[in-house]
């Protein structure tokens, strides 16, 4: 266990310098896509299509809220896209040495995660210093990223090991993903759903993170009980089955790859 979780770091380690060998600005980049989504975001859904946040919301910014919501989302879709395709990524390292496999997916899960906390620490010190950070809500985040962390290394542990026996699975991913950002409340604030179809977002277990995020970092109402037990249901779920698939294909890899 002891020499996994040494591993493990070294892994985390040698990823997040790899992605930033040869970049002027290194690790800065971490913050520099989420910003640039947040300007694309704010001026489309806001400057273009005129979105106005409800009277009474927790905040009056609309790149506030909107980034509030981007910061589990980015970390999610991370770690699932880079997750999915782990092991044919390395397949070296898995046919050649005893190596495991599971550390790899890991260790895109917790690199995305330290993303996340780098472009999480300036925005919560943007929010500290402009007086719209919500102290006594933010220790809800002690539930949310752990939440997110599971429910990410469960997708990533299944997904990677169907994508070593259908490589459709990495392109069908990225679909879906894409649809699944859209029909969760981050870019647009749930009152402005349909009534009728505000069961079945509510339903999103990722529409409860985000609006567990929003709480801890804005305040304002948390989700409901129901909405809380479903996405801790859905991510021991999704954690468990991801793991158990991974172990049953796991044996078969080296032939596959």
């Amino acid at each position: 266990m002891h020499s996994h979780l040494f591993l493990l770091r070294e892994l985390v380690k040698r990823d997040f310098k790899a992605r930033y060998v040869g970049s002027a600005f290194g690790f800065l980049w971490s913050f520099v896509l989420p910003i640039w989504q947040l300007l694309l975001f704010t001026f489309v859904f806001a400057g273009v299509m005129g979105i106005r946040l409800e009277e009474g919301a927790v905040t009056g910014s609309f790149a506030v809220f909107v980034f509030s919501g981007l910061l589990p989302w980015a970390a999610l879709n991370e770690g699932v896209t880079r997750g999915t395709t782990a092991i044919t990524d390395n397949a070296a390292l898995v046919t050649k040495l005893r190596f495991p496999s599971r550390l790899l997916i890991a260790t895109v899960v917790l690199t995305a995660l330290v993303h996340e906390a780098i472009a999480g620490t300036v925005f919560l010190a943007y929010l500290a210093v402009s007086q719209q950070l919500s102290w006594s809500t933010l220790p809800l985040l002690g539930l949310a990223i752990p939440l997110q962390a599971m429910l990410t290394f469960g997708l990533g542990l299944g997904l990677a090991a169907l994508n070593v026996y259908f490589r459709d699975t990495a392109q069908l991913i990225g679909m879906l993903l894409f649809g699944w950002f859209y029909l969760t409340p981050i870019v647009y604030p749930l009152s402005m759903v349909p009534d009728n179809l505000q069961p079945w977002v509510r339903a999103n277990p990722l529409a409860t993170l985000v609006q567990l995020y929003r709480c801890s970092i804005l305040g304002g109402q948390p989700p409901g009980l129901r909405d809380v037990l479903v996405l801790l249901a859905t991510t021991l779920l999704v954690f468990f089955g991801g793991a158990w698939l991974f172990r049953r294909t796991e044996p078969a890899f080296v032939d596959e790859l």
